[in-house]
Formats: C-alpha cells, sequence, structure tokens
C-alpha cells in the first residue's frame, strides 16, 4: 500500500500543472493539434520505457484482441479524456475546468462498487464530500452565492472526459495485461487518432520555440509518467483510497496557477486545502484500518 501511496502522489502532482500548461498551449494551437503532439511524445517516452524494460517483445506476443482491447480501454483514458478536457478548459477558467475535471475520482469509487463490485462504506462517502466541498471552497473563495460556471459547453466537455477517466482506471483494474504496455497502446493510438482529427477537423501546425518546450513537458509529465504512476498505484492499492489522493491536484493546481498565470492564493484556499486533506486522511484511515482485520 505504501507503493502505491507514492506513485498516486507523483501522478497528482505532475497533473497539477495540467491545467495551467494545457490554457497556456492552447492559446496559440488548436485542441487536437496539442493533443497529437502531446501524444507523439508521451509516447515515445513510453516506448523507451518498454523497450529498457524489456517488453516490447511481450507487445508481439499478444493477441491481436488484447491490443484492441488495449487501445480501447486506453482511448477513454487518453485520446477521449485529454481532449474534452482540453476543449472545456479552452472554454471556462482553468481553475474551474479542474474542479468539475476532477469528479473522476468519485466516479471512480462509485463504478467501482457497480464493475469490481467494490463495496461502498460510509466512510468512502464522507470522505468524497469533504474533498469535493474543499475543492468548491478553493475555487469559490468561499463565495457560495457567486459560484457560476462561464460556459456549459465547459462544463458538459469535463464532465464527459471525467467519465471517460473513470470508466478507464475502474475497466484496466480489471484487467490483468502488462499495464505498462496498456498505456503505450493507448498513447500509440491517441497519436493516430489525434493526427487524423487534426489534419481533417483541426489547424495542424508545426510548434515553435516555447510551444515545441511546453509540448515536450506536456507529453511527459502532464501524460506519460503519471499515467504510469497512476495505473500501477491502482494495481497496487485500494481504488477507493487512491482515488482520493487524485482530489490533491486542484491545490497543486492552485500553486501552479498562482506562480504562472498570477492568481491569489487566499485564506479560503487554505481552509479547502484543510477539508481536502481531511477527506483524504479520512479515507487513508479507513482503508490502513480494513487491511489490518483483512
Amino acid at each position: 500500500m505504501k507503493k502505491a501511496l507514492i506513485y498516486a502522489i507523483g501522478a497528482v502532482i505532475m497533473w497539477g500543472t495540467m491545467a495551467t500548461m494545457s490554457k497556456l498551449l492552447q492559446g496559440s494551437m488548436d485542441s487536437l493539434t496539442v493533443l497529437f503532439y502531446t501524444c507523439f511524445f508521451a509516447t515515445v517516452i513510453l516506448f523507451i520505457y518498454n523497450g529498457a524494460k524489456g517488453r516490447l517483445r511481450a507487445l508481439k506476443n499478444l493477441p491481436v484482441k488484447v491490443i484492441i482491447r488495449m487501445a480501447a480501454i486506453g482511448s477513454l483514458g487518453v485520446f477521449f479524456y485529454n481532449l474534452l478536457f482540453y476543449l472545456g478548459s479552452a472554454r471556462m477558467p482553468a481553475q474551474q475546468a479542474m474542479v468539475v475535471n476532477d469528479l473522476w475520482p468519485a466516479l471512480i469509487i462509485v463504478f467501482s462498487c457497480f464493475i469490481l463490485g467494490e463495496r461502498m462504506t460510509f466512510a468512502k462517502a464522507v470522505a468524497v464530500i469533504l474533498s469535493f466541498i474543499g475543492i468548491i471552497v478553493v475555487v469559490t473563495n468561499g463565495n457560495f452565492r457567486d459560484f457560476h460556471f462561464e460556459s456549459m459547453a465547459g462544463i458538459i466537455f469535463c464532465l464527459m472526459d471525467a467519465v471517460c477517466y473513470a470508466l478507464y482506471s475502474v475497466l484496466g483494474k480489471r484487467e490483468t495485461y502488462d499495464k505498462g504496455l496498456a498505456v503505450l497502446v493507448a498513447y500509440a493510438s491517441g497519436t493516430v487518432f489525434a493526427l487524423i482529427g487534426s489534419l481533417v477537423f483541426g489547424d495542424f501546425s508545426l510548434p515553435e520555440g516555447k510551444q515545441f518546450i511546453g509540448l515536450i513537458y506536456n507529453g511527459i509529465f502532464c501524460n506519460a509518467l503519471p499515467y504510469l504512476l497512476w495505473a500501477f498505484a491502482l494495481d497496487n492499492g485500494n481504488t477507493a483510497v487512491i482515488a482520493n489522493l487524485a482530489y490533491l491536484a486542484p491545490f497543486v493546481s492552485l500553486i501552479v496557477t498562482h506562480f504562472v498565470l498570477g492568481e491569489e492564493i487566499t485564506v479560503w484556499s487554505v481552509l479547502g486545502l484543510v477539508l481536502i486533506v481531511s477527506g483524504i486522511l479520512l479515507q487513508l484511515k479507513n482503508g490502513a484500518s480494513a487491511s489490518e482485520k483483512a
């Protein structure tokens, strides 16, 4: 369980930079083009990683139906998740997009009950509620009466990406294939889908200067590495416990947007963090107690 927590925390920190990076990149490139380069750079890193681990030979020996299943499930967590998030964040403030997007950890717990047969406990429910309230406090700065979203289209896109990633996480946990190879196949598929989409529906262009550096960062540190870490965390830990850790991502995002985009960190942000961490600690304590009884 300790190793799973380390993996999950690492993934959350990297994901915390995603909202800011996507906002910066989409200022000069369309969503499909950003997604293509992101998936491409992620695929390169994952190919090198799996090659160093000697796993590429295993990929050649996998049945075609297994590879297709990898690509199908992977498309939920890579192509559709990222594309929908980019479309959503382009239509609303980064912090609002992040809070709607972060419904996916709660959806993981719900889907795990229906798909994996995991039990919904009172502690799990309270942890999710506390964490979500904390996120709302962070985003609204305690002004609940003025809590609103600027774009309904943005809300829908971010809600859909939350559903996609939750399904990806839960369905992937049920599979027995190598998760490192699965993520590689997912990003390779996403590269092809995004390139086709960009050429047909987008405005494909070559990156320049800072765009190139941003796309490399986005591909490696916002995608390839955290996806690997998250898959390993889910494989080695309790789904509900790991899912709740994702609620730290908005706080990391808050810090990043403060230093990069100049957004102010207020006392309400600190209060929100306390609520978020309280929910996480409650679930961790509950998960630890359940492990001791098992």
